[in-house]
């Protein structure tokens, strides 16, 4: 092994995602934003709930940011995790705010763990969505505010590297077909493509260390030869997807 793959080896093994946090990465990843304001929408939304779900909240971190700018105008506010490892980050770091967080992976079918028609807003930012669950739990009038990852985000890494996207389904057209069989009104739905860059090759091997569900199976060793293409690459660009939906519980 040379020196080069000795170095991604060590970057690949001594990176790890805690809660949801990229901020190792400042400075050296950046990315393009969609054309909606995703979080301004969220914290609307919550100024005007009584009762509202953040759903696969991480380790907490952005729904804190959301609590800090809406200050006291909002109503009750809870939230789930449901990657086993994040559920005590979330709770430690949620504590001080009061902010219960319940263990719930809406990828998994599990039943959501509230009772009917007890929210008015749920918010889903790159979390699975469970049509059906989702519209059991919300009251009359209640919204779903989600932001997805298109299932062919960052294509090229399974290019370059092998596998498939573990979430080919996750689409536009397919989410909203199957929230509006679930008795949901569809607002708003808008998809959009963009752009990261990876500042080196070193970088984009923490990236996919950190979120090791978009390249499957990602070895080093395998990945050698295009390994060494890329690190002559900077920055190394990979298309970036998104989509979002507002829904309505009628």
């Amino acid at each position: 092994m040379d020196d080069l793959l000795r170095w991604l080896t060590r970057l690949h093994d001594e990176s790890t995602m805690t809660g949801w946090d990229f901020g190792k990465l400042d400075g050296r990843l950046d990315a393009d934003d969609p054309p909606w304001d995703f979080d301004a929408e969220v914290r609307a939304a919550l100024r005007d709930a009584t009762e509202a779900v953040d759903v696969g909240t991480g380790g907490g971190e952005r729904l804190i940011a959301h609590l800090v700018a809406v200050g006291d105008d909002r109503g009750r506010v809870r939230a789930t995790e449901g990657w086993p490892e994040n559920v005590p980050v979330a709770r430690a770091n949620l504590a001080s705010h009061g902010i219960e967080v319940l263990a719930y992976d809406p990828e998994a079918g599990e039943r959501f763990p509230l009772p009917d028609a007890s929210v008015d807003l749920l918010i889903a930012r790159h979390e699975a969505v469970d049509a059906p669950e989702f519209a059991r739990v919300l009251r009359p009038g209640g919204r779903l505010l989600t932001q997805q990852v298109d299932g062919r985000d960052a294509q090229e890494l399974r290019e370059w590297f092998g596998g498939e996207s573990l979430y080919p389904e996750v689409e536009l057209g397919a989410m909203t077909a199957d929230l509006a069989a679930a008795g949901f009104v569809i607002d708003a739905a808008d998809d959009w493509t963009g752009r990261i860059r990876f500042r080196d090759v070193g970088t984009l091997v923490e990236y996919i260390a950190m979120v090791p569900w978009d390249v499957p199976d990602f070895s080093i060793a395998e990945a050698a030869d295009q390994l060494h293409r890329l690190a002559e690459i900077r920055p190394i660009e990979v298309t970036q997807r998104r989509f979002r939906i507002t829904a309505t519980q009628p």
